[in-house]
């Protein structure tokens, strides 16, 4: 029906739900569905799309679907995120436009690349406004996931970039957040403003003393100068810290001891010392009044210094710095590649993000703004030294030189040290934890003293360690005072020679005030010597921040596995298109499965529906270990299959693989399942977040937007047979970790199972549901998993389930019941023709005549370091250390292969270690692996793609290592009949 301007009258559409990750919003219903009216729908082409900044664009889909016939319209429009417009891309919203028979519209998304370390930032994209047509309820947004190339904190990063010049790293990437850098101009200003005060303090106590306080002529200058010095030492003691250090009368004594020095140039130093101080009263012929406009100038200012600090603490320096790094890692730990996610320990991954970050930012940024702060009013002390007594200016040099070699000398040990103890912190975290998580285990077995036991002998390795660390810091803290007191003890040597009653020019007076000097010099510096030292404690936990920062995602491969699914399946769509033009004629066609069950295509609303789920010759392997080997099939959507076979067979992986877990290897096969599909893996594990009963079930997505709301919630948790005395908390706020000690084996798989349906996923993998169930809840849960599939959602209107998209599930069983209401079973088993896969010891013993990639000079050489690893599987690297300074280096590094198999390659890699830019590649080798026999080889390998055309070779050991080798069978996949899953399971113990 069309409208009188020519347009499709979307009164008569039914709202369709339709895939994505996004809730769906509120529509309203109409009450006629019949399975002629089919609907055009426009909706995005998967609910995420992935890119790197590096690409420049990203390209985004926006489809229609259904009747393509008229012409429709719908408003496109970018949205910030995490990812904000003007910073990460360029905004853009347009209306788009689908002529008659259009399917696709593209929008091209500009992203702004810069060298900024930044973690994995998102924007969305949205639909509104549509026209001759309906939005999908889910996908009428979408999100996109702009991957980060760069590395943190700068790309200079690099496993050889420590210390010091890795903390300037990390502060130039600090410095770039605009929110930060502003902040940081602004402490540094009010720091400044401090400087300043401070200056003016120390002149303000001179003309206080020299001019309002002055003696009148005729009294005795010297006795009263005495006096005034006593004064303006008082005077001091009501400043800061900082501020009482530069005593008056010690650079009044010791500014006229160098006059007199310096005799011949006395009228100069008159007027040197003359200074900024004017010889007037600033009210003529009123001390009192001046001295009142002196303490007025004293006072005001640091009325506003006050006010200073106060808006310094509501800064948020501290907090950007922190809240980024700590978001970041958790991010990052969320997108880590599963094995190393699997290898990280729980209690260091969890001190890094709480105190290790907080150190950095504490004892690292912050810190390096106060040195800068007391620098400046080091500067301004500076300036009042060079003007009034530059014998000061020594210790002023010494103790920066001297302190800096020193902390440098001690940099390493004092990072190892700090370390070690951080890593017998997070040993005490980890045993805290497992106490926690295997709590049930540690009591039913009686574990409880040894647990204790270990958690005391943990302590004891702790307070070891922190009397080592402890012990180099206090040795470390006392270098800054030993400096002093040698500097004092050495003008007590040469200055005592000096004083007037042993003949010399200098008086007491001057002699003990230059020693205050020294003092008060050395306690500022003293004080700048311990932030350095703080800073220098951030460096070990700046270091594994950065490991960890730097650790490989599967975001890259996430990545290409999406581009890849969405190219394949607008191939598949095409040919849908073309399969239901041809058979135009013919509307009736079905295909049969085991049970004659009929496929979604049988009256498909959409040929969207009719595009199979594929696995084409898929095969996976954990570390050079087969699992699953060439598998293909085909599975039509809206089909419930089942999948047996003996234990251990690779069952579990393939479940992950087709949960979207776990991803192929790039030659290991494709998983196709139309992008446009939800996917939820459902792992059976108990897991509880500390909310509401509501929200476990819900995970945080709004009532309004479930479909059906709580009255769809409730009944789908009736139809899983929840116990009443859980469901009477559903309405309630308290957390459900505080009554769930009743919970059973069977609550919790209740749960999880209630939280897929609730989700409603197109595509629902699940490994052994029924494992935990009696026979008689078997069956119950595995006809609420055929009814969602037959019915296309659980508890959803009739009405609408025509054009609802098909619900497909893949299970894993453990009883002939659960197999007996499946579609299509799949027997996953050895193939039977497996090889013998062994660990491999390899030696890396030394190089000889490398070529020299250094730029160092004529004595600069390469500082090698060697890498060798099993060709296409990078996961078996092994890395020497870096030889220094050598073309001939000797490494003595011995290492091991887990898994081997006969044609796998060895290569070798030699490259020059560098800090500022990207090690040289100086050679590789290769050794064949098919004709090593049990003694293996020993001997030189010959360098390929040497720079400078360079002869050279490495000297290796690799040995195989049979004794302890592993038959691996990979696993291959074939449907077999219900008889012959009932026949077999006894033999092959397929069900357990």
């Amino acid at each position: 029906m069309m409208d009188c301007g020519g347009n499709p009258d979307t009164s008569r559409y039914t709202p369709l739900e339709t895939t994505g990750t996004e809730t769906p919003v509120k529509t309203n219903v109409t009450d006629e569905v019949t399975t002629t009216s089919i609907p055009s729908v426009i909706q995005f082409a998967a609910p995420m799309y992935l890119c790197t900044e590096a690409e420049g664009n990203l390209t985004v889909e926006v489809v229609r679907i259904g009747d393509v016939t008229g012409t429709a319209s719908v408003f496109f429009a970018t949205q910030d995120a995490s990812a904000k417009a003007g910073q990460k891309f360029v905004g853009y919203s347009a209306t788009l436009v689908f002529q008659p028979g259009e399917h696709v519209k593209e929008v091209s998304i500009e992203l702004l690349q810069d060298e900024r370390w930044d973690a994995t930032l998102e924007f969305k994209m949205a639909l509104s406004e549509v026209s001759g047509a309906q939005l999908g309820l889910y996908l009428h947004a979408c999100r996109a996931k702009i991957i980060d190339d760069d590395n943190y904190p700068t790309n200079k990063y690099s496993d050889r970039l420590t210390g010091l010049s890795l903390m300037a790293e990390y502060v130039k990437m600090n410095l770039g957040d605009p929110v930060i850098f502003r902040d940081t101009i602004k402490h540094i200003m009010m720091d400044l403003l401090k400087g300043m005060y401070f200056f003016l303090t120390l002149y303000l106590t001179i003309y206080l003393i020299d001019v309002v306080l002055a003696p009148r002529e005729g009294q005795e200058h010297e006795g009263h100068g005495g006096e005034h010095g006593s004064e303006g030492e008082h005077e001091g003691g009501h400043h800061k810290e900082e501020e009482r250090r530069m005593l008056l009368s010690g650079i009044n004594a010791t500014a006229r001891f160098i006059a007199r020095r310096l005799h011949e140039e006395g009228g100069e130093e008159e007027e040197e010392e003359v200074g900024f101080i004017p010889h007037e009263l600033i009210i003529p012929h009123h001390r009192r009044y001046t001295a009142m406009v002196i303490a007025a100038l004293y006072i005001v200012p640091f009325v506003f210094l006050h006010l200073v600090d106060y808006f310094r603490v509501q800064m948020n320096i501290p907090y950007c710095v922190r809240k980024t790094t700590q978001s970041s890692l958790l991010a990052k730990f969320l997108n880590y590649k599963e094995a190393h996610r699997q290898n990280i320990n729980i209690g260091e991954i969890t001190m890094t993000m709480m105190r290790d970050a907080v150190e950095v930012c504490d004892f690292g940024y912050m810190k390096i703004l106060s040195v800068i702060g007391i620098l400046l009013k080091l500067f301004f002390a500076l300036i009042f030294i060079m003007a009034e007594n530059k014998l000061a200016v020594i210790p002023l040099i010494c103790y920066p030189v001297v302190l800096g070699i020193f902390l440098y000398c001690r940099e390493r040990i004092t990072i190892e040290a700090n370390e070690d103890k951080a890593k017998k912190q997070d040993e005490v975290v980890q045993v805290v934890n497992e106490a926690v998580t295997n709590y049930r285990l540690i009591a039913d077995f009686a574990l409880r003293p040894s647990i204790v036991d270990g958690y005391a002998k943990a302590i004891e390795r702790l307070h070891g360690q922190e009397k080592v660390a402890q012990a180099i810091v206090t040795n470390n803290m006392y270098m800054a005072p030993w400096l002093t007191t040698l500097l004092i003890g050495a003008w007590m040597v040469y200055g005592s020679l000096q004083v007037e009653t042993l003949g010399g020019p200098l008086t007491l007076g001057a002699f003990i005030a230059t020693i205050n000097v020294f003092k008060e010099v050395g306690m500022e510096m003293q004080e700048i010597y311990i932030e350095c030292m703080e800073i220098q404690k951030s460096f070990g936990p700046l270091e594994k921040i950065c490991y960890y920062m730097n650790l490989d995602t599967d975001l890259f491969d996430r990545m290409n596995a999406s581009r890849k699914m969405l190219a394949h399946g607008s191939v598949k769509q095409q040919e849908s298109e073309t399969r239901k033009r041809s058979n135009s004629s013919s509307s009736k066609s079905s295909r049969t499965s085991p049970k004659n069950y009929e496929h979604a295509d049988s009256h498909a609303a959409f040929t969207v529906d009719t595009i199979d789920i594929e696995l084409n010759k898929l095969s996976f392997n954990y570390d050079g270990c087969q699992v699953l080997e060439n598998m293909s099939a085909q599975f039509h959507q809206g089909g419930l299959y089942a999948f047996v076979g003996p234990p251990h067979e690779g069952k579990g992986t393939l479940m992950k693989v087709l949960g979207k877990v776990l991803l192929p290897e790039d030659d290991g096969g494709t998983v196709f399942i139309p992008p446009h599909l939800r996917v939820l893996h459902l792992s059976m594990c108990e897991c509880l977040i500390n909310d509401t009963l509501m929200q476990n079930l819900l995970l945080y997505t709004p009532i309004e937007k479930v479909l059906g709301g709580i009255d769809r919630v409730k009944r789908i948790c009736k139809l899983l047979g929840m116990q009443e005395k859980i469901l009477v908390h559903i309405d309630e706020d308290t957390p459900m970790k505080t009554w769930a000690s009743f919970l059973s084996h069977t609550d919790y798989a209740r749960l999880n199972l209630a939280r897929a349906f609730i989700m409603n996923p197109e595509c629902l993998v699940i490994h052994k549901p029924d494992m935990v169930f009696s026979s008689d809840e078997v069956t119950s849960v595995m006809e609420l998993l055929r009814k969602h599939v037959n019915e296309r959602g659980l508890e959803l209107p009739e009405k609408t389930r025509a054009v609802r998209r098909p619900r497909t599930v893949f299970f894993t069983s453990v009883t002939i019941q659960g197999v007996n209401f499946a579609d299509r079973v799949f027997e996953v088993k050895h193939t039977g023709h497996g090889h013998r896969s062994k660990p491999l010891q390899v030696k890396i013993i030394s190089g000889k005549g490398l070529p020299n990639t250094d730029t160092a000079g004529i004595t600069g050489k390469s500082d090698p370091y060697c890498l060798c690893l099993l060709v296409g599987k990078p996961k078996t690297r092994l890395t020497t250390s870096t030889a220094n300074n050598t073309l001939d280096p000797v490494w003595n590094f011995s290492g091991e292969i887990p898994f081997y198999v006969n044609e796998d390659v060895l290569k070798f890699c030699v490259y020059d270690s560098d800090d500022l830019k990207d090690d040289d590649f100086l050679g590789e080798a290769f050794l064949a692996l098919k004709d090593l026999d049990s003694t293996g080889f020993a001997g030189e390998l010959e360098l390929m793609k040497c720079p400078k055309g360079a002869k050279a070779t490495i000297k290796v050991q690799v040995k195989p290592c049979p004794e302890h080798g592993l038959d691996v069978n990979p696993s291959e996949l074939r449907p077999i009949s219900q008889a012959e899953v009932r026949d077999s399971a006894k033999k092959l113990k397929m069900l357990e």
